[in-house]
């Protein structure tokens, strides 16, 4: 078996204990909500699990090389030279590989005349030192590298490589900006400012992709009109599509949420994006290291797929959050969460196409999904408690603008696994659940206020519940 992920070895010897694994994943849906438990989070589908037990191990295999790709660490000179991370892996771990992060890893700026994000570290600021040695042996030829990865360009105290200072005159960046309040008076005068935003949790995002538009319009349409939410229709790969991943729905497919990921968060440019954000550091050597080449595109199709196919992968097969039994205070606390209106937005229940692969996107180098994977993704109900539309949140809208999405407009943010989160809304402003909610505004006033309106007790009734999902 070529795949060398835990469960690739896990389904090799699953055949001889196949009672025992069915127990553990008894034990697991069954175990009693006590305290937050992230036990089963980054595991595959549970359908490509089974598949293995009883031989059929190409999902499987498929899964592993995306998992392999997706804690690839890229160097020099690929990567970058404006870039956010070196793995998919680092802004995506939280609680398990394909989580969300505990960290800011993007910005983005009101006013910036070079759209997508403001990176924060640049090819030309990573080595230091130059060649280092002890007892004369050559042990870092080429310098060190900085620790992160050098001069952070939101630092006030960083001083800026020539890449960075591109970047900031493109993007209007300063590190006085402050956060956007779109609802401010200086924010509707013009003043810059600044949105921060953490990475997304990818599970589950296989039915997400597999659910057809008509779904989502049908979602919008069926929501009062006081909070009905904005479908966002964007042009991706080829055809018109329902975005529906990112924080204001940029994307729609999760090649394309790979593809822009690789561009704008690592710098490496692929098939769908075919060329660097900024030449700044190209043929430019350091310590004899070369920095940028003009290689472009740097991920290049092996065998039908790039690494952006191999990310897309991973994502595609990634099971949802488990879930916990619910004891009576979480079942009366789901209660509650749908009688103040909560569930209005953050829809419980979705059912997906039943042809995904009719949509979902062949690889950059043509390969569909398998049919087999296609069969599990189809007519699939899932439970991401979000309807996946813009809303328009009042001040808590990021104050960036991104095609449909305005100022105020954001993504509602799907709710299962929130329980494996360490700091919670798109800038990681709240610490815990009442908290998060205090902060929604805009259409989401009214079951802010009645959440806060319950007592203390049913409060609690309703983080219990949202811990089990």
């Amino acid at each position: 078996m070529s795949a060398t992920v835990a469960w690739g070895r896990a389904a090799a010897l699953a055949c001889a204990c196949v009672s025992v694994l069915t127990l553990s994943a008894y034990a697991q849906q069954t175990q009693p909500f006590s305290t937050p438990n992230i036990y089963g989070f980054g595991d595959p589908l549970e359908d490509i699990k089974t598949e293995a037990l009883f031989g059929a191990t190409g999902d499987l295999e498929t899964f592993g090389e995306g998992q392999e790709a997706f804690i690839e660490v890229d160097g020099l000179p690929e990567l970058g030279p404006l870039f956010n991370s070196r793995s998919c892996g680092t802004c995506h771990f939280q609680p398990a590989l394909g989580g969300t992060g505990s960290f800011i890893n993007e910005i983005r700026v009101r006013n910036n005349t070079r759209p997508g994000p403001v990176q924060i570290f640049a090819s030309d600021n990573i080595l230091r030192a130059g060649p280092q040695s002890q007892a004369g042996l050559v042990i870092f030829p080429n310098g060190l590298e900085s620790s992160p990865l050098g001069c952070q360009l939101t630092s006030p105290k960083c001083t800026r490589s020539v890449c960075q200072n591109e970047l900031a005159s493109q993007t209007n960046w300063s590190t006085t900006l402050k956060i956007c309040d779109p609802t401010s008076s200086a924010f509707a005068s013009g003043k810059n400012c600044s949105a921060e935003r953490q990475s997304t949790g990818l599970f589950g995002f296989g039915f997400v992709e597999a659910v057809a538009d008509t779904t989502f319009d049908a979602i919008a349409a069926g929501q009062p009109a006081a909070i009905r939410g904005t479908v966002k229709r964007i042009t991706e790969l080829g055809r018109t599509r329902v975005a529906r991943f990112g924080w204001k729905a940029d994307v729609a497919t999760l090649r394309g949420f790979a593809g822009d990921a690789y561009l704008n968060e690592i710098g490496i440019s692929s098939p769908d994006f075919p060329a660097d954000r900024s030449n700044c550091a190209l043929n430019v050597t350091q310590f004899g290291v070369l920095l940028d080449v003009d290689d472009d595109p740097e991920d290049q199709i092996v065998a039908g797929k790039a690494d952006v196919d191999h990310f897309a992968d991973f994502m595609r097969a990634l099971a949802p959050p488990p879930r916990l039994q619910q004891n009576a205070d979480a079942q009366a606390g789901h209660d509650l969460f749908v009688s103040i209106g909560c569930a209005g937005c953050h829809v419980e229940t979705i059912t997906t196409a039943v042809n995904p692969a009719s949509f979902i996107p062949r690889s950059t180098g043509g390969v569909p999904i398998s049919g087999s994977l296609n069969l599990i993704l189809g007519n699939e109900t899932f439970h991401p408690f979000s309807d996946f539309l813009l809303h328009d949140m009042g001040a808590l809208g990021d104050g960036i603008t991104s095609g449909a999405a305005g100022p105020r407009m954001m993504r509602t943010s799907p709710l299962w696994g929130v329980r494996a989160k360490s700091r919670l809304l798109h800038d990681g402003r709240a610490e815990d659940i009442p908290e998060a909610v205090a902060f929604h505004a805009g259409q989401a006033t009214a079951a802010r206020n009645a959440f806060q309106g319950l007592s203390q007790t049913d409060q609690d009734r309703v983080v219990a519940f949202l811990g089990t999902i």
